[in-house]
């Protein structure tokens, strides 16, 4: 201390005691009279950088920079030190004050006055031993060894008669005439013809044995192997029907074909008559078929293998019975169910039902009535009744597992809830309870707490997911607030300060219109949504009038209404709306838009997704995953590696996919608990960027799979096995996906339209050479190009049908090119084109080839994109991100920093 009391000595009489403005400092001070030791600790670390050195001496803590650092020195939050003659100072001393100075490292002006001190007087800290790890949550870490979970994809597989009843029904006979040798089917024994006779029926033999051959039995297509059947587009009759049908129409061939049918049909209805019942039903005729007719039917139909049912409801060819024949049929086969009934037997009587009157939903109703609930449900998922239908029956069976599955493949809780409601209340409570795991599991957690909320004993539960809605987003937090005043009016008070915080009209008004939103929704009008609602009006009504919300009159006016507070209608003035103009939506532009270019950023992105809260989660590679702000900055992050991002519907749940050599690392992230659980791997060849509620489409070893991540990524939902060939490309859109499979030397477009999945064909392509291969929904592929016209100009060239397109891309010449790529969209293509002095963007309208939008962007740099409900998403690996509004046609710029 000699040093310092020297110091003072020579240079008591400074006179500008402190740095101001922007400095270049070199340190920075923490006087000890003022601020305690653990403050002091958290500010230095705070300031902390490689190669900073921190030492605690009696009067405070100092710490000493690598190098200069440019800060403004009214917002370090310290005593500011810049390095003078070798020491540092917290003020800018003259060269006399300078002079008079003993040997120090630190300058410290108090009372006017310097007081010095050396490094060797205070003690070296490790500012490492001062960060506690206590909080910091553990991971374990993933073990590549571990090989891919086995797929389950026999679960939700229904069942034809034969696999649900057994061996009841009998095999056909040892001499049973099979169908294409009755097809082939010689003229009945009898006299023999001779002449000219005999040789055009000779003729007509031979055809009708050539056709036999040609024309093979007509049996329900096969379903895919896997959890359920793809569903089936309507057929249509071949061509080689019609063909024949004029044949036989305009020769004797016809006579012969109708002569074989009524032969048929004599016999079988002989059989019934006689009450020959094994026998009649193999040989019966199935009628009122809900399929298509395959045309006119050539050959005699035959007598069937055994009492089976087909799995699905197909399509037959066209016997011509004529009305009042079918109609007496029918009633014979009504006859036949009633006697069987009579009997007891149960398994004949289903197979008339369902095989020979097609009344499937009768035939199960039957089985229901007997107590068969199990056969009734196998049997329902084989004919692909509606979900609500097979939930209920295997709930009713006992088989929980697969109803839930059911439930979470097709989103059909709400119907099965209410069908088993009545009837059978302990079934729908443990469905209810499981719906509500589904929508949490989903990141619906409001909508979940109310489904839950009707059970007593899962009330606890349902309170957890509450406070976990809270505590999340601001919005979903706001809305929250909504769910408590309904539900728990009593507590709201606890929420007071938050409430007062959502009422006052100079905070961010999103969370406010949020709740505003939710209180126009909630059912019920008790005393603390009224309470909350007149809390929130006036701050609601001024930001309308702002027009920071886009709330109207008479939304207003249903809040007034809901607060019921007299003293404030009569307070309150009119309402004032801001006129918004009549935005023009992205996809209808009429003028290509010109977008900004954000700066770059300091972080890759390699995929990256528009979350509520105008908050945006991207992925950074191996430095994990992180939610930004609108400003860009990183407000979470999540410790998985993560190239891909995979986006559940609520926002709060998102996959992040991070591929290895082989397989693919998935983890789970759930964005309102701030938590991420690793899911496993998977040999990856294509996947959707969304969720649809916990299920995830994806294809894996040739195979199309929808997987249940709810449950981890070995339960499979549905499943399309078997296909004609390796699945070459598949694209993934709001209303359908798009599947196209190799065979031979074309595509197969395999398109499943959205929510249902059903196949709407099975059409070949033919693939033009060199050209690259983008499925879209737009025709199912394209094969996009660039074509240089002899004036230099650079079309961009689609196919729309048999249709060709072109738009000429301004700006762009042909010599300049270096390479194009192309992006699908819901409505268009993104085409860049990479240029020697820079690359350009273009959004083209494929309806009309209009060019909507455009974007320049630095040479050579790729551009990825993510179309969301009403948000265009475009990112660079640079750290650039530029978020579309398509209802607005509006651009936000901002840069990962």
């Amino acid at each position: 201390m000699d040093e310092a009391v020297n110091a003072a000595t020579a240079a008591g009489s400074v006179r500008d005691p402190l740095w101001r403005g922007l400095q270049e400092l070199d340190g920075l001070w923490w006087p000890a009279g003022i601020l305690p030791a653990p403050l002091r600790l958290a500010r230095m670390l705070a300031a902390w950088h490689p190669g900073c050195r921190a030492y605690r001496f009696d009067a405070g803590d100092a710490l000493c920079f690598a190098h200069a650092q440019p800060l403004y020195c009214e917002r370090v939050g310290a005593v500011p030190l810049r390095r003078l003659h070798g020491a540092l100072c917290s003020a800018p001393l003259t060269e006399a004050e300078l002079a008079a100075l003993p040997a120090i490292d630190l300058g410290l002006v108090a009372g006017a006055a310097v007081v010095g001190l050396r490094f060797d007087q205070g003690t070296l800290l490790d500012l490492s031993e001062a960060i506690a790890l206590d909080d910091y949550p553990l991971h374990d870490t993933y073990d590549c060894r571990i090989p891919p979970p086995a797929l389950d994809v026999a679960q939700l597989q229904g069942k034809d008669v034969r696999g649900a009843l057994g061996e009841v029904i009998p095999p056909r006979s040892a001499d049973s005439e099979a169908f294409l040798q009755a097809m082939a089917g010689a003229r009945p024994s009898g006299s023999p013809r001779g002449g000219m006779a005999a040789v055009r029926e000779g003729v007509l033999g031979v055809v009708l044995a050539l056709l036999s051959h040609m024309l093979p039995r007509q049996t329900a297509v096969a379903a895919p192997h896997g959890s359920v059947a793809a569903r089936q587009s309507g057929g249509r009759p071949s061509a080689w029907r019609d063909a024949l049908a004029r044949l036989a129409a305009i020769s004797r061939l016809g006579k012969l074909i109708g002569y074989r049918h009524g032969a048929y049909l004599r016999r079988m209805m002989a059989m019934f008559e006689q009450g020959d019942l094994d026998e009649a039903l193999r040989n019966a005729l199935p009628l009122d078929g809900v399929g298509q007719s395959l045309g006119q039917a050539f050959g005699a139909p035959g007598r069937r293998d055994s009492l089976q049912l087909s799995g699905r409801i197909g399509q037959s060819a066209n016997l011509g019975l004529g009305e009042d024949l079918t109609a007496h049929l029918r009633r014979m086969y009504r006859e036949a169910f009633a006697a069987l009934d009579r009997k007891g037997r149960i398994d004949e009587a289903v197979f008339v039902l369902a095989e020979l009157l097609n009344a499937r939903q009768e035939a199960l109703d039957y089985l229901v009535q007997h107590g068969r609930h199990a056969q009734a449900a196998e049997l329902a998922l084989g004919w692909e009744m509606p979900p609500s239908l097979i939930i209920r029956l295997l709930m009713l069976a006992g088989d929980h597992r697969r109803a839930i599955q059911v439930a979470r493949r097709d989103g059909a809780f709400a119907d099965a809830v209410q069908q088993l409601q009545g009837a059978h209340p302990a079934l729908a409570r443990q469905l209810r309870l499981e719906w509500g795991h589904a929508l949490v599991e989903g990141g619906h957690w409001l909508q979940a707490v109310e489904v839950v909320w009707p059970l007593r004993e899962a009330r606890d539960l349902a309170l957890q997911w509450l406070l976990a809605a809270e505590q999340a987003g601001d919005a979903l937090s706001a809305r929250a607030l909504v769910q408590r005043a309904s539900l728990l009016p009593d507590t709201l008070q606890q929420y007071a300060a938050r409430i007062e915080a959502l009422a006052d009209p100079g905070t961010d008004p999103y969370p406010r219109a949020a709740l505003a939103e939710a209180l126009l929704a909630i059912k019920g009008n008790g005393v603390a949504l009224r309470r909350l609602a007149a809390c929130v009006l006036p701050a609601v009504a001024a930001d309308c009038s702002a027009g920071r919300n886009g709330m109207g009159r008479s939304d207003l006016d249903r809040l007034m209404q809901l607060a019921a507070d007299a003293c404030l209608k009569r307070d309150m003035p009119a309402w004032r709306v801001a006129q918004a103009g009549s935005p023009s939506p992205f996809w209808r532009l009429d003028a290509a838009l010109d977008l900004p270019l954000p700066a770059a950023g300091v972080q890759r992105i390699h995929d990256a997704a528009v979350l509520p809260d105008r908050h945006y989660l991207v992925a950074l590679g191996e430095a994990g995953v992180a939610v930004l702000d609108a400003r860009g900055r990183v407000t979470q992050r999540y410790a998985v590696p993560a190239y891909r991002l995979v986006l559940a519907a609520s926002g709060q749940v998102a996959l992040a996919v991070a591929p290895r050599e082989h397989v693919a690392r998935i983890a789970r992230l759930d964005l309102a608990t701030r938590s991420s659980v690793e899911l496993g791997a998977m040999a990856l060849q294509f996947s959707a960027p969304t969720l649809n509620g916990t299920g995830w489409t994806v294809v894996v070893n040739d195979r199309i799979l929808v997987v249940d991540v709810g449950k981890g990524l070995g339960e499979v939902l549905w499943h399309v096995g078997d296909l004609p060939g390796p699945v070459a490309a598949a694209g993934f859109f709001a209303d359908c996906e798009v599947f196209l499979v190799r065979s031979g030397n074309t595509l197969q477009d395999w398109t499943y339209s959205l929510p249902h999945r059903r196949l709407r064909g099975r059409d070949e392509r033919v693939l033009l050479h060199g050209l690259p291969v983008l499925p879209h929904r737009c025709g199912a592929m394209q094969q996009p190009q660039l074509e240089v016209r002899e004036d230099g100009e650079v079309a961009f060239v689609y196919r729309d049908g048999l249709q060709q397109r072109a738009c000429v891309l301004p700006q762009v010449q042909a010599e300049a090119l270096q390479g194009e790529h192309f992006v699908a969209l819901e409505q268009g293509i993104l085409v860049g084109v990479h240029l020697h002095e820079c690359s350009r963007y273009f959004v083209i309208r494929l309806s009309d080839a209009a060019c909507i939008a455009t974007l320049e962007t630095p040479a050579g740099l790729p551009l990825g994109a993510r179309e969301q409900a009403e948000h265009l998403l475009l990112y660079a690996a640079d750290g650039r991100l530029l978020d579309i509004d398509l209802r607005l046609s509006v651009a936000h710029p901002l840069s990962v920093l």
